[in-house]
């Protein structure tokens, strides 16, 4: 996903893309996960026109796209094995559907 944010921010992508990645990463819990959305909805607010997806149905197709995406091949993406990477792999995937299509 970095090479996805990475490719956005040369389309003229304001700085704080950046930061919605790093919080992404930083996303542990559901509370994490709540202040994530939050903030992804304000970047969706202020940057509408960098984002890829920009309305809910492609958006969500994007999202599917990417849970896909984090398969090997035939083979299932390993479940997280904690909480924790299961708040910060949903955080992942939701970043990641605002940037890929």
């Amino acid at each position: 996903m970095r090479e996805s944010t990475q490719a956005m921010s040369t389309l003229a992508a304001p700085a704080n893309t950046d930061a919605v990645y790093e919080m992404a990463l930083r996303v542990r819990s559901k509370r994490d996960l709540e202040r994530f959305l939050d903030r992804l909805a304000e970047d969706y607010e202020t940057n509408r026109e960098v984002w890829e997806n920009r309305s809910i149905p492609d958006f969500l197709i994007a999202l599917a796209d990417c849970s896909r995406r984090s398969e090997n091949g035939d083979t299932p993406a390993a479940e997280p094995k904690t909480s924790a990477d299961f708040w910060q792999y949903m955080a992942c995937l939701l970043l990641g559907a605002s940037v890929v299509r």
